[in-house]
């Protein structure tokens, strides 16, 4: 179907009916891994029932007939499932998942405006032959009938009209029932629709969605007097308002949908408010130390101190909206894993918690690539072959975790398995193997700067590519992309006891704490999620080894760096530094040498543009308080 050609689709109406086309196929997805592993589940295949049963409703009310043939099958077979005339079986769940990536594929193509799958696909064609053995034998999903008085707002209702299996002119029984009761209220669509009864298509159920607030017990006394017609039932339907095919907007609700680059404007808009809050400070306090504007200037701080909390609620408010749950990107994966554990022949138990745990929606769009690949990781290098498993002691199915909770001002995301875990051994014979060390100097590495050779570019432990892996383009790309959030990861595990994963992420990037440090005559801003301490220089002694810096830091040996140098790959003495910051990256300590510390506060972030943003160890810019822009610095990535 071209969907270039839906022109009598309201632009609104579409526009809301994909919102919640995409959110009832994440669901459906969801429950049916769920459905796989509890068959037996009625309440999950309720809810599977509703969510196609909604679908149908809303793409029947536009017009949509392709998705409405395709929802009708499945709720066939999931009703068949309900009923006891069908067990779930590995075979009739991977043909609902083929069904459901056609109706993702038909979602996409109404979206874009192009081509949609044809109904005739191999995925539709498996569903169908599913669906032959009880075609049409639905019976009714809800026993009682709703009262109009009952609608709350809702202004459509779907009747459901039975006739008896073996009713001859099936086809004239349903044109009779759709006429008669279009003269006693609002007829919006049918499924089958009117096309299809033409041709014959049609079984012993026919739905007809009406509009609500209307006599529906008068339309279903109507319907009841046609001949063969066994029962009637009228549900009360849909979230999705409709009129005569357009959208009702008279019933609104407590929540809105928007765009997203709206609240990105609004947090442009506090950011400049920020700015001009800390320049008025600024101004008070010149004149408070003038004695002939003192009282100007008590005036300005008192509206400065008022502008502070207003603008910090309005930036908190800004904040929450744009916070997103785990659970927009965490829904996916359990389809995700199951299908590659069937790919590699393993059998895997897969848990989510804290999924309500919730990030910023850039910080969100980060980290999802990375999760992918850490996930593919616990499946085709950490979990065993069941045979394998059963041999160590094991049970056949292994286990993977992907757990998620705040952390003071932090959100933690940890992947856990009961695998293989990390042989260190392992990853020295194969960073000798594939040319990154010698043997003498693999022989020499701490356990640490074992486990970071799987940041390595091109570091893979698995003897040939695969689908799932196996290219060397692994967890250097998952570093840097958690980096570029200011984000950090960290990987620990034994031989045989498993392996975890934590990634350590800001809860947002528009607003952050900084520290601003001055080198030579530019101020640079710090994230202090990226210093772990501040020392004067002049306090600890400064040594050279092997020709490099270094500083005896309570005890530990650190080395010592120039901001100077390696912003501007320049060499400076280092005894022209007063303080240093102490950071951390890749498990590795390292000190960072500057001339002046200038202040602490909370600032707020400004895209550098597409071609700044190349630039190697700075992640944005600032607006200082005088108004002069200041770089933010990514230390992980400078270093």
């Amino acid at each position: 179907m071209d969907y270039t050609a839906c022109s009598g689709l309201d632009p609104d109406d579409l526009k809301v009916f994909l919102v919640e086309v995409s959110e009832l196929l994440d669901c459906v997805e969801e429950n049916l891994v769920a459905l796989e592993r509890s068959p037996a589940d009625d309440a999950l295949i309720s809810e599977l029932f509703r969510a196609m049963h909604t679908i149908k409703g809303n793409a029947a009310t536009l017009g949509l007939e392709d998705a409405v043939k395709v929802t009708h099958m499945m709720e066939s077979v999931l009703d068949e499932i309900r009923s006891g005339a069908r067990k779930v079986t590995p075979e009739i769940v991977d043909t609902m998942f083929a069904a459901l990536d056609w109706l993702g594929e038909w979602k996409n193509a109404l979206a874009s405006g192009g081509h949609g799958p044809f109904v005739s696909g191999h995925a539709v064609h498996q569903l169908q032959n599913a669906s032959q053995a009880e075609e049409g034998s639905l019976p009714d999903f809800l026993s009682q009938a709703i009262s109009p008085s009952q609608g709350d707002g809702i202004s459509m209702h779907v009747m459901t009209v039975r006739f008896r299996s073996d009713a001859p002119l099936l086809s004239a029984r349903c044109f009779q029932a759709i006429a008669l009761i279009g003269e006693v209220v609002d007829v919006l669509g049918s499924a089958p629709s009117v096309d299809e009864i033409e041709f014959g298509r049609v079984h012993d159920t026919l739905e007809i969605y009406v509009n609500a607030g209307e006599d529906l017990v008068e339309a279903a006394e109507v319907a009841r007097t046609v001949q063969d017609v066994t029962g009637v039932s009228i549900e009360r339907y849909l979230p999705m308002a409709c009129d005569s095919g357009k959208r009702s907007r008279s019933a609104l609700g407590r929540t809105v949908r928007v765009d997203v680059s709206l609240l990105d404007f609004l947090m442009d808009m506090v950011g400049e408010l920020v700015i001009d809050r800390t320049r008025l400070t600024q101004i008070a306090s010149g004149l408070l130390a003038n004695g002939d504007t003192l009282g100007l200037g008590s005036e300005i701080r008192s509206l400065a101190a008022h502008l502070q909390r207003t603008s910090a609620e309005l930036q908190e408010g800004i904040m929450q909206a744009r916070l997103l749950p785990l659970r927009s990107i965490f829904s996916k994966f359990p389809r995700m894993m199951r299908d590659l554990a069937q790919k590699c022949g393993k059998e895997i138990r897969f848990e989510v918690t804290g999924e309500t745990t919730e990030l910023d929606r850039t910080v969100l769009e980060a980290i999802d690539d990375p999760l992918i690949h850490i996930l593919r990781n616990a499946v085709d290098h950490g979990i065993e072959h069941p045979d394998e498993r059963v041999a160590k002691g094991k049970a056949r199915s292994g286990k993977v975790i992907l757990s998620a909770w705040h952390e003071e001002n932090q959100a933690v995301i940890m992947v856990s398995d009961d695998g293989a875990g990390l042989d260190p051994e392992r990853l020295r014979r194969a960073a000798v193997a594939r040319g990154f060390l010698t043997g003498e100097a693999a022989s020499n590495l701490s356990h640490q700067e074992v486990l970071n050779l799987l940041f390595a570019p091109g570091f893979s432990t698995a003897p040939a590519a695969s689908d799932v892996s196996g290219r060397g383009v692994g967890l250097d790309v998952v570093r840097a992309n958690l980096e570029s959030v200011n984000g950090k990861i960290e990987i620990s595990g034994k031989p045989g006891l498993g392996t975890e994963v934590k990634l350590r992420l800001p809860l947002t990037l528009a607003i952050m704490r900084a520290l601003f440090v001055r080198c030579s005559q530019s101020v640079y801003a710090v994230p202090t999620s990226s210093v772990e301490e501040v020392f004067s220089l002049r306090d600890f002694a400064v040594h050279t080894i092997k020709g490099k810096p270094a500083v005896n830091f309570r005890g530990r040996v650190i080395p010592l760096i120039s901001l100077e140098g390696a912003l501007y790959g320049s060499i400076r003495d280092m005894s022209e530094h007063r303080y240093a910051l102490l950071t951390t990256t890749a498990n590795r300590s390292l000190a960072i040498g500057v001339d002046e510390l200038v202040g602490e506060e909370e600032i707020v972030v400004k895209s550098m543009g597409s071609l700044l943003s190349r630039i190697k160890g700075v992640s944005g810019a600032t607006i200082l308080a005088q108004g002069d822009p200041a770089v933010i610095l990514d230390v992980q990535r400078l270093i």
